[in-house]
């Protein structure tokens, strides 16, 4: 899935990889556009000079790939293809101790590694692609070193932990990655035997302490480095709880996308999971209390307090979600053991795998008659292609195809923009000594006569769709 599309996806894959290739030059410098040379908007995050947008980690872990690897659309995916692999085991082996059964635990980690949506999350397709990756990732990770801290007696390890997982999570995507502290502290209320113990809270308080060392520091540094651009990112933080931010939807949004992410035939099971968890002995319940609590509350914070809909904002809790899923198809299956259809688990497991990974909408997505991805495929050849080693050398590229400046940017050490000035700004910068080139005319928009008619201006015979 990391190299099914070879091209950057639009929304918000190509900015993100900008961003990252830029670190690898200014590493302590997250920019998009490196010389904006023309008036920008501070708040427009898709075409602004300083970006901080989005909290960098994940950016750091794709320039690190992009270091090792090379430019190119792999190598910014490489670490969600990692990240994902890793999570596999996460997953497994928190239901092997949470719900102590081996063949739950096998089901939940295979159901989540063909699982389409974070495959397709993967790829970059879907909405924040890699910066939802990452950051799931770590939650995850949060959880899993949680449930280690539970069942070991090296207790302050795990605790230092929990900390260094969470201060990674709030690196990529804010406050959210918190939310193991709550679980955790809430299963500690419920546990009679150790909620008077002063030693369980200061566990919990060492790994607060641990997190804040590990994310304070870069927003200090932002905010002392670049104050407006940080002041406007707390506004945005903020505003996307009070609007809807060009994402709107009802409160009902994060419950009806389950079935994209989950298939609405195996959420069924859910409930059932749950059903179990409180009926089977050997289960620590008041665990089981703590990790719904948390779906619980991702889900209501996010359907009734934040206005903005983005599809992957409760995707973080995944893991916990499959564990029940599977849990309620293997008990299930245990009710219907007389009928000799239920009793083949490899057979079931394959159903279950191929119904997950849904290849048949992976596939029309891909479709050779997909004209949107065939013109995306052919713009980014020309782009990878262009020859700015002769004609165009040291000239700005003008009239890119809608927001494929950022990709031109990425694939060349360029400077271009997918609009054209007004004729006297462009006299203006002539006049500067920057000297343009420009698209010809395309579907998005065509090029002013002003431009044209510039002797000096080379238009680029190169047509993109």
């Amino acid at each position: 899935m990391a190299s099914v599309d070879p091209f950057l996806q639009e929304w918000d894959e190509r900015f993100h990889a900008l961003v990252a290739k830029n670190l690898m030059n200014h590493p302590f410098q997250p920019m998009l556009r490196v010389n904006p040379i023309m008036p920008y908007r501070i708040e427009d995050w898709c075409c602004n000079h300083i970006w901080l947008h989005k909290q960098p980690l994940f950016l750091y872990q794709m320039a690190l790939s992009m270091k090792i690897f090379g430019i190119n659309e792999i190598s910014i995916r490489i670490p969600s293809a990692i990240m994902g692999s890793i999570s596999i085991y996460f997953i497994y082996d928190i239901a092997k101790k949470w719900i102590k059964n081996i063949d739950v635990a096998y089901l939940a980690a295979l159901l989540f590694a063909v699982s389409y949506y974070q495959l397709e999350l993967t790829s970059g397709r879907l909405l924040l692609d890699q910066n939802d990756v990452a950051f799931t990732f770590y939650v995850t990770a949060s959880f899993w070193a949680f449930i280690k801290y539970l069942y070991t007696e090296s207790k302050l390890k795990w605790a230092l932990t929990i900390g260094l997982f969470v201060g990674c999570a709030v690196l990529i995507k804010w406050l959210t990655g918190i939310l193991v502290f709550g679980g955790w502290g809430f299963y500690i209320l419920l546990e009679s035997r150790i909620k008077f113990e002063w030693k369980e809270w200061r566990y919990l308080f060492s790994s607060v302490i641990v997190s804040l060392f590990v994310f304070i520091p870069w927003q200090l540094y932002i905010s002392h480095e670049f104050p407006i651009e940080t002041s406007i990112m707390h506004k945005s933080n903020i505003n996307h709880m009070l609007d809807d931010l060009g994402h709107p939807g009802s409160m009902w949004f994060h419950l009806n996308h389950m079935r994209t992410i989950y298939g609405q035939y195996l959420l069924l099971f859910a409930p059932f999971g749950i059903y179990q968890l409180f009926k089977t002995k050997n289960i620590n319940k008041n665990l089981s209390i703590s990790f719904i609590s948390m779906i619980i509350v991702i889900y209501f914070f996010f359907s009734v307090i934040v206005k903005t809909k983005m599809p992957a904002f409760t995707f973080p809790v995944n893991s916990i979600v499959w564990i029940l899923i599977s849990f309620g198809i293997l008990t299930s299956l245990k009710y219907r053991s007389k009928n000799k259809i239920f009793n083949s688990a490899f057979a079931i497991s394959i159903l279950l795998s191929f119904y997950t990974l849904k290849p048949w909408k992976i596939i029309a997505h891909r479709s050779k008659s997909n004209v949107e991805r065939n013109s995306k495929i052919e713009n980014t050849l020309i782009y990878k292609n262009l020859n700015l080693e002769d004609k165009l050398k040291g000239r700005i590229i003008l009239n890119c195809k809608g927001f494929e400046d950022v990709e031109l940017m990425f694939y060349k050490d360029v400077n271009a923009f997918h609009w054209y000035p007004k004729e006297n700004t462009l006299d203006s910068l002539m006049q500067r000594g920057f000297k343009f080139a420009a698209f010809k005319s395309h579907n998005n928009q065509g090029l002013a006569k002003y431009i044209y008619t510039n002797k000096d201006i080379i238009i680029i015979d190169k047509q993109l769709r």
